[in-house]
C-alpha cells in the first residue's frame, strides 16, 4: 500500500472533538497520512466539512440516521462498505459511538483500528449490576481495538477503572495529551473583531469576565449564573460583567430563565460562537471554567498561551491542565466557591502571573508533541501490519511452491 490513508470516523465533528482534529491531523498529513472523514449527514455539520475539505487527499463521506432518528447513525453499512476496498492503513475512530460500529465492521478486515477518547466514565455515575453488565460488555468489544487514545490521565484511569478487560489483551490504553497550534493561535490576527469592550458598551473600569464554549450542563453555566448571583448581593464589589461565548441545545432555555432576573441580565452578554477565540480571550480579565468534568480541555490552554488569567473547577481533565500553573482552581459544582474565587480574581488579580507563565505554556501545550506521539502510534501500527502480511504472503508463496 503506497499511500498512509485513515478511515476517520466521527460522530459529533463538533466542539473539542472538531477542534482537536483541526489541530492535530494537519501535522498528521505533512507526514504523509491522508484522511477519509465519516461522519453524519446533517446540515449543522456543515463548518467541519468546510474546513476539511481543502486538505490534501481529504474524502468526506457522509452517513445517514436510521429512520430518520438523529440518535442512531447507521456507520456500520458505510464503513463495511469503504474497508471494502482494501485501501485503509488505519481506522481512527473518535468516541464510542463511532467505534464500536466501526469495530464490529471491521471484524472482516481486521485493520489496525484506534480509538480516541474525549469522555469520562466518571460523570456516569454508574453501579447496580445492570450497569456493570454494561460496561462489562462494553470492555469485551473494546479489547478489539489495537489502541485506546485517551487524552489525559485522568481519563487514561477513569477507563481502566471502569473497563477492567481493557488491561487485558491486545488494546494498548495510551495517553497522549491534547494540545494547540501555538504559533498559529498566539499569531495577532489584524481582521479580527475588535473591542469587544465597545461591543458590549461597558468601560474600562469594568472587569471583564468571559465564559466560552456549549451551553450545555456539563460546563457548568448554571453554577456560574448563581455565583453571579450572590455577587451582586455585594455592595462594595467592583462592577463586572460576564460575556458567554458559544452556542448549545441549552441556550435558548438560560436566556429564557434570564428574563425573570433582570438584575443578573444587566451583568451578562451573550455573543455567538466565533471559530477563532482568540480576539476575545485577550480582552477578557478572567476567564471561567466552572464545567462538572472534563476530559482534557484545549480553551484553557489557549488563554494560558495568550496570558489569559483562568479560574476553574476541579473537576476530572479540567484540573490536570490547571495543575502546576498560576491558574486557580475551586471546588467542583460549587456556586459559593466559584463567587469567592471570582470575588479574589476581581480584588487580586494574577494577571502578571498569567503573562509571565506564557513561554510555559506555549511549550507545555504545543500541539506538535501530541501530532509526533499520534504519528508514531499510527506509524507502529501499520507498519507491524504491513510486516505480518508481508510474512504471511512469504509463507503462501513458499507453501504453494513446496
Amino acid at each position: 500500500m503506497s499511500q498512509k490513508r485513515v478511515l476517520a470516523v466521527v460522530r459529533h465533528p463538533v466542539g473539542g472533538v472538531r477542534t482537536h482534529i483541526i489541530y492535530t491531523y494537519p501535522l498528521l498529513s505533512a507526514a504523509g497520512y491522508r484522511f477519509t472523514f465519516v461522519i453524519p449527514q446533517h446540515e449543522s455539520y456543515a463548518t467541519f466539512r468546510e474546513q476539511v475539505a481543502s486538505w490534501e487527499g481529504a474524502e468526506i463521506v457522509e452517513a445517514p440516521y436510521r429512520n430518520g432518528y438523529r440518535r442512531s447513525v447507521a456507520f456500520g453499512p458505510v464503513v463495511r462498505r469503504l474497508l471494502r476496498q482494501r485501501r485503509f492503513s488505519l481506522v481512527h475512530s473518535h468516541g464510542l459511538q463511532a467505534a464500536i460500529p466501526s469495530i464490529f465492521a471491521n471484524l472482516r478486515f481486521r485493520v489496525p483500528h484506534v480509538m480516541t477518547s474525549q469522555d469520562v466514565f466518571e460523570r456516569l455515575g454508574l453501579s447496580g449490576i445492570a450497569n456493570r453488565t454494561k460496561l462489562f460488555a462494553l470492555g469485551q468489544v473494546l479489547r478489539r481495538l489495537d489502541a485506546l487514545i485517551a487524552v489525559s490521565e485522568d481519563t487514561r484511569r477513569d477507563h481502566l477503572q471502569h473497563l477492567p478487560a481493557l488491561k487485558h489483551g491486545r488494546c494498548r490504553v495510551e495517553m497522549i495529551h491534547n494540545g494547540i497550534p501555538v504559533d498559529e493561535f498566539t499569531k495577532v490576527n489584524t481582521h479580527a473583531q475588535a473591542n469587544l469592550r465597545d461591543r458590549l458598551s461597558i468601560g474600562h473600569d469594568v472587569f471583564l469576565i468571559g465564559f466560552l464554549g456549549r451551553f450545555m450542563e456539563q460546563k457548568g453555566f448554571l453554577v456560574l449564573l448563581d455565583a453571579l448571583s450572590r455577587l451582586i448581593r455585594l455592595s462594595d464589589i467592583k462592577p463586572f460583567h460576564l460575556v458567554a461565548v458559544g452556542s448549545g441545545d441549552m441556550l435558548v432555555n438560560y436566556q429564557r430563565d434570564l428574563v425573570s432576573k433582570p438584575e443578573l441580565s444587566a451583568h451578562l452578554s451573550f455573543l455567538e460562537h466565533t471559530p477563532d477565540p482568540a480576539p476575545i480571550l485577550r480582552e477578557l480579565d478572567l476567564l471561567v471554567m466552572p464545567s462538572l468534568w472534563e476530559a482534557h480541555p484545549l480553551l484553557p490552554m489557549e488563554a494560558m498561551t495568550l496570558g489569559t488569567p483562568v479560574l476553574g473547577s476541579d473537576c476530572i481533565g479540567l484540573c490536570e491542565v490547571l495543575k502546576d500553573t498560576p491558574s486557580k482552581m475551586v471546588p467542583t459544582n460549587d456556586a459559593a466557591a466559584l463567587a469567592n474565587g471570582i470575588l479574589e480574581a476581581i480584588a487580586s488579580p494574577w494577571t502578571e502571573q498569567a503573562i509571565e507563565f506564557v513561554p510555559a505554556a506555549r511549550e507545555r501545550f504545543d500541539v506538535r508533541h501530541t501530532a509526533n506521539q499520534l504519528c508514531s502510534l499510527f506509524d507502529q501500527l501499520v507498519i507491524r501490519t504491513a510486516a505480518s502480511s508481508g510474512t504471511h504472503s512469504l509463507k503462501a508463496v513458499n507453501d504453494h511452491s513446496g
